[in-house]
Formats: structure tokens, C-alpha cells, sequence
């Protein structure tokens, strides 16, 4: 093997080994600054014994258990899950205005969930009576709201009436709202300073955009289709990025989804110029030029 080849393959292996480092530790650091953390995250590992019953008892050709400890464990597994977006949802709940919680609280639900997963798995996986596996429930129900607490969620006081009253339009904002915290989500774990910065930025003019619209309803039919393709685009992008960039730390792919936030940036500034000017033809030409340059960038 010919010496320069040598050195150059080294120098490949010690940057992308830097790389790696670096990806890591800015990683960690978005791990320590995420306001989620590792809260609930125990309630994932509670009920792993279930899952490993489940394969044992399957392999004796015990199906009825073997379907019980599974049950069990899917019950108390997505109730772990319903969980952690409950706990994500009551730390966003004072930055939202115009999202309102479901009519039954995420913590109610999962409470449910881990509270039938328990009486399950002790009646039929621990061979307990159905008094006795309805109170493991209660006790799993109990230590539930001990841990996590199950205070009821109130509707948000701070919506206004008027937007309330008008059911198109509060969809439309909560369903952007919506869509602006998964871009504000991935800029808390995209663990890049300079990427999480912009990510922020882009979430704040997108809520001034709401704002506007809230304060002066008429101009939702104007800004429709600004709102989907834009906030779409921007939350599809910043989604599939963040999922790739956890696989693999690719500089190319870096740039690319530097330079589709930089257009963003510009073409919504732009474009809520135009929007206060009414210029509706002129807003459709932007949005098409940037839908086009968030496909040639091969993010999306």
C-alpha cells in the first residue's frame, strides 16, 4: 500500500474520530440543557421483567400467560410513553397560547394505562386473585400520582376569547403552534449550538406570525398557505435532520441543512413583510421558490 495513500486513510480515521467526539459531546451537553431530561424515564425500565416472562412463557407454549405478560407490558410501556409527554406538555404549557390540552389529562391517561398494566400482570402472570390484583392496581395507581402527580390539567387561561370563539382559526393556530414546538423540541436535542440558535430564532418570528394573524383574523386566508408550507417544511426538515444526524455526523449534510435555514430565515422574513402588505401573488412566487430549495438541498 503506497505511503500517501497510508497517511491519507489516517488522517480520514483521526478526523472522523474527532468528529465523533465532538458529536458527542455536544450531544451531551443538549442532554443537560433538555428540559424533559430523564424525567419519567424509569417507568420504561419498570415493567422489562414483563417482556422477558413473556418470551420464556412463549417458549414453554404457555400462550395465555405468555399474551398476558405482553399485554402487560405494552400497557404499562405506552403508558410510560403518554408519560413523558405529559411531563413535556406542563413545561411547554406557560410558552403556549393557543394549544389546548386534550379533554382528558396525558398523565390521567397514562395513569390508567400503568394501573391496568399492574392488576394484568398480577392476575395473570402472578396467579393473584381479582381483589387482590385490582388493589396492585390502585397501589401501582397510587405510586403513580405520588411520583409524577396527577393534579388536573387546566385549559389555558391566556387563549384569547375571541380566537377561542372562532373554531377555523384557533385550529389553524394550534395546529401551527403545534408544529413550532417540534422545531423548538429538535433545537433542544439537535445538540449544535449554532444550528439550535437559528432553530429558536426561526420558532420566534414563526410566533410573531401567530400573533399577527391572532390580532387580525382576516389575514388567516392570506397567510394559509404560508403557514403550511413553510412551518411544514420547516418542522419536516428539522425533524428527519435531527434523526439522521443521530445515525450519522455527515459535514455535507451539515451544510446543507445550514443553508435550507438560512433561506428559511430569509424568505419568512420577507415573507411576513409581504403579508402585512397584503401581497399575496408576490408571497406565492416565495413560497414556491423555497419549497423548491428545500427539496434540492436532499434533506427532505
Amino acid at each position: 500500500m503506497p505511503a500517501d495513500f497510508e497517511q491519507l486513510l489516517s488522517q480520514r480515521n483521526l478526523q472522523a474520530t474527532r468528529d465523533l467526539i465532538e458529536g458527542l459531546g455536544q450531544r451531551f451537553q443538549a442532554w443537560r440543557n433538555a428540559r424533559v431530561g430523564l424525567k419519567g424515564a424509569l417507568l420504561y425500565v419498570l415493567p422489562s421483567p414483563l417482556a422477558l416472562t413473556a418470551v420464556i412463557e412463549l417458549a414453554k407454549g404457555q400462550w395465555d400467560v405468555a399474551l398476558a405478560s405482553a399485554g402487560a407490558f405494552v400497557a404499562i410501556f405506552f403508558g410510560a410513553r403518554l408519560n413523558r409527554e405529559a411531563i413535556r406538555e406542563a413545561i411547554l404549557a406557560p410558552s403556549t397560547r393557543y394549544t389546548l390540552p386534550p379533554r382528558i389529562p396525558l398523565k390521567w391517561q397514562a395513569a390508567a394505562l400503568v394501573s391496568a398494566g399492574t392488576s394484568l400482570a398480577a392476575w395473570a402472570v402472578v396467579e393473584h386473585g381479582l381483589i387482590a390484583s385490582a388493589l396492585f392496581g390502585l397501589m401501582a395507581l397510587g405510586g403513580f400520582h405520588l411520583a409524577y402527580g396527577l393534579a388536573p390539567v387546566r385549559r389555558h387561561a391566556h387563549v384569547n376569547p375571541a380566537v377561542a370563539a372562532d373554531t377555523r382559526l384557533s385550529q389553524a393556530l394550534a395546529r401551527a403552534e403545534r408544529r413550532i414546538l417540534v422545531i423548538e423540541a429538535v433545537a433542544e436535542t439537535i445538540g449544535n449550538a449554532e444550528l439550535a440558535e437559528r432553530l429558536t430564532r426561526i420558532a420566534g418570528q414563526a410566533r410573531g406570525v401567530l400573533d399577527m394573524i391572532a390580532q387580525r383574523p382576516g389575514e388567516l386566508f392570506r397567510a394559509r398557505k404560508f403557514l403550511s408550507v413553510y412551518l411544514e417544511g420547516a418542522e419536516r426538515v428539522a425533524s428527519r435532520y435531527v434523526k439522521t444526524h443521530r445515525i450519522a455526523r455527515s459535514r455535507v449534510l451539515e451544510q446543507n441543512f445550514r443553508n435550507v435555514l438560512d433561506e428559511i430565515e430569509t424568505v419568512f422574513e420577507r415573507q411576513r413583510a409581504l403579508l402585512m402588505e397584503h401581497d399575496v401573488a408576490d408571497l406565492d412566487i416565495q413560497i414556491h421558490v423555497l419549497r423548491k430549495r428545500m427539496d434540492s438541498e436532499g434533506i427532505v
